[in-house]
């Protein structure tokens, strides 16, 4: 062992990366990992890719760092699938969630695990900040508020709507206590998952996932933070995305089922749902206009009907197969 690696300081967690057919984002996702001032004790790869042309270097990257790795290929396909694998298969606390395009500022463990050891029990888990936080125009901000669309902003109110909506905040200068975690980068303490787990139900690319599962958390009494002191640069590959109609079609189909599952099914709860949709679709057809792209009214058209026909969940790559 190296002088170098030896004198590295060390914690008894776990990191977990679920990941499909990006193995470029991967390998550097890994390096970020390596070259923390704290060296997590392991990491989880959950790859339902069909090759792993990465696995070699990041076998080497952990070695070097002294990072037991668990390297699960092939892996069932689906991010709720991968996730709750990644969990079973690891010992650490507490536990990382991140995504594999995701590069970490070395410092981010430490502060990290410095945020858990200022609270007591109650703190459930704990997330950084976005590098590039979003910063709409104002008028954007007072519009989705005005609808209880949620949305990402600098001190937003961190808390869920009526329609299954958070204000996120995409940026705070303390730290925050929050309603959601985000699934790019999330951590929580180990006896949550004795409790919760990620809901299969939701396929493919399972959008709202961390949501569901972080206000669930919340749901049980934990307290969640954002702290500022932790930063992530979440670079957001397209790999694998879907078009503007199928993940309009989709992004409705899961937001109808969350809503029943986590909402109380009252008047209010459901007309604020609606009514953020009401908002939702005035953006998606100025985007539709400045992109050219109708694809992006016409999903969240055809979603909301499908929805309101009582269609359930969607999986736009599974009906491609099926065609195909």
């Amino acid at each position: 062992m190296s002088a170098a690696k030896a004198e590295r300081k060390r914690a008894g967690s776990s990191f977990v990366i679920a990941t499909r057919s990006r193995p470029d984002f991967l390998r550097d996702a890994v390096e970020s990992l390596a070259a923390q001032t704290v060296v997590p004790a392991e990491l989880c790869i959950v790859d339902s890719s069909d090759e792993t042309p990465a696995r070699g270097a990041i076998e080497e990257l952990c070695s070097s760092a002294g990072i037991r790795l668990d390297y699960v290929h092939p892996a069932p396909r689906g991010l709720t699938v991968q996730r709750n694998l990644g969990i079973d298969r690891t010992k650490g606390d507490p536990v990382f969630l991140i995504d594999d395009d995701v590069w970490l500022d070395p410092n981010v463990h430490e502060e990290i695990l410095a945020e858990y050891a200022r609270w007591g029990p109650e703190l459930g888990g704990v997330r950084g900040s976005p590098v590039h936080p979003p910063s709409p125009a104002r008028t954007t901000i007072l519009w989705r508020r005005l609808f209880g669309m949620g949305g990402w902003w600098p001190e937003a109110s961190g808390r869920m709507r009526g329609g299954f909506f958070v204000e996120g905040v995409s940026a705070s200068k303390d730290v925050r206590r929050l309603e959601y975690m985000n699934g790019w980068f999330m951590s929580y303490r180990r006896d949550v998952f004795d409790q919760v787990r990620f809901d299969e139900n939701l396929s493919g690319y399972a959008w709202k996932e961390d949501i569901d599962f972080s206000y669930r958390v919340v749901k049980l009494g934990y307290v969640l933070v954002q702290t500022p002191r932790a930063r992530i640069d979440h670079r957001k590959s397209d790999v694998e995305r879907f078009t503007p109609f199928d993940h309009q079609r989709m992004n409705l189909a899961n937001q109808f089922y969350l809503h029943r599952k986590n909402m109380p099914q009252t008047v209010r709860n459901r007309a604020a749902l609606w009514w953020a949709l009401t908002g939702m679709l005035v953006l998606n057809a100025g985007k539709a206009v400045h992109t050219r792209d109708r694809g992006y009214l016409t999903g969240l058209a055809a979603g909301a009907w499908e929805q309101a026909r009582g269609r359930g969940l969607i999986d736009p790559t599974r009906e491609r197969e099926s065609a195909g």
